[in-house]
């Protein structure tokens, strides 16, 4: 193996495999170096999500709108499944409905949104009295494709995976690892919630908490979902929505109505992405600066019961998992620690959907 490279990349998940592609692609030697002995961390612990129509307008539509391009190449590359059948936000009373078509008044053109009704719910086999449909959403199954683009980055553009390795130190040229030193002229370091072990003052100035969130995996056999599924809770959740004016009556409506979620933040997302027919199914948000490593069977029945209701079915829970990202007052943040060093951190859960677009910007000429 190189112990030298042009750039290092601390961290496999996307946010470090997107860099590590960008950087490829120029021509540009790569070492990656992850500390476990595979990517286990929030990149693949999510609902494997391209999110368009919940970013907020601007920056972050465009940075996902430019993602959603790159993963569709790499999809093809990596002969990985995925679906581009969209999303469907459900309304399932009045005020929600309310706020999507306000939503579709106020910016439906910028996010090639349209309202569907309760026809077009009833073909996708769900309740509600309408809803708005977007065609830009992807879906994968993140546990399968972050390895798989892993492996395509290393046989095709000749990207090295240090793995099990900890980087503990860099002074460059050096980076002093828990399996020896390595060299490199430049560092990005993607090293998700992890803001101690790397220069922590630097990431002490952004204020940082932890997002613990909670999710399942449903069987759902001989069942297709097609698009995507939200309810108007999401709209509570996304920037997107954020100055919509009737997201207050619905915010009232939720905390009287239903307390334990706004107690929990929890919304629901309904996905479909393995070839079993699974539906991975979601979450709840809970920060903290040192998440509680114990699940809530609360919360997870709460997730459950609106995912049953959506669909007007029951459903059998085949797995439970929790999530750990990085929380903060913007979505992202592009530290310059050192020279030659540059951090990257996620501060919400949207690194699926924008990652390569970041990565792409760091590359510029």
């Amino acid at each position: 193996m190189a112990k030298h490279a042009d750039v290092a990349i601390v961290g496999a998940g996307i946010l470090g495999l997107a860099h590590a592609l960008a950087a490829a692609k120029r021509g540009l030697s790569v070492t990656v170096f992850e500390r476990d002995e595979r990517a286990a961390g929030a990149s693949v612990r999510n609902f494997g999500l391209g999110l368009v129509v919940g970013q907020a307008p601007g920056e972050m539509q465009a940075l996902a709108m430019a993602s959603r391009r790159a993963w569709l190449d790499v999809l093809d590359a990596t002969q990985s499944r995925f679906r581009i059948d969209g999303s469907v936000i459900v309304a399932r009373d009045r005020t929600e409905l309310a706020v999507l078509e306000s939503f579709q008044t106020l910016r439906g053109k910028d996010y090639d949104t349209r309202m569907i009704g309760t026809t077009e719910l009833g073909v996708l086999g769900v309740r509600g009295v309408g809803g708005l449909a977007s065609p830009h959403e992807i879906a994968l199954e993140s546990r399968v494709v972050i390895p798989a683009l892993a492996r395509w980055l290393a046989e095709r553009h000749g990207v090295e995976f240090v793995w099990d390795a900890q980087v503990n130190a860099i002074e460059l040229p050096r980076i002093a690892t828990s399996r020896g030193d390595y060299y490199a002229e430049r560092v990005f370091v993607c090293a998700g919630h992890d803001t101690q072990t790397l220069y922590p003052d630097a990431f002490a100035t952004l204020g940082l908490r932890r997002c613990r969130l909670q999710m399942l995996r449903l069987a759902n056999p001989g069942v297709t979902l097609g698009p995507t599924l939200m309810t108007g809770l999401s709209t509570l959740h996304y920037p997107a929505f954020a100055d919509v004016p009737e997201l207050a009556a619905l915010q009232a409506q939720v905390a009287a109505r239903a307390p334990a979620l706004v107690e929990h933040g929890i919304h629901l997302i309904v996905q479909q992405v393995g070839e079993d027919g699974d539906l991975i199914v979601g979450d709840s948000h809970d920060y903290s600066t040192t998440p509680s490593p114990f699940a809530s069977e609360t919360v997870d029945q709460l997730i459950l019961n609106l995912a049953q209701n959506l669909l007007g079915r029951a459903l059998a829970i085949r797995e439970r998992w929790q999530g750990v990202y990085g929380s903060g007052a913007r979505p992202y943040a592009i530290l310059h620690p050192a020279p030659g060093v540059t951090a990257i951190t996620m501060m919400a859960g949207v690194g699926m959907s924008v990652a390569f677009a970041l990565a792409e910007q760091q590359f510029k000429d």
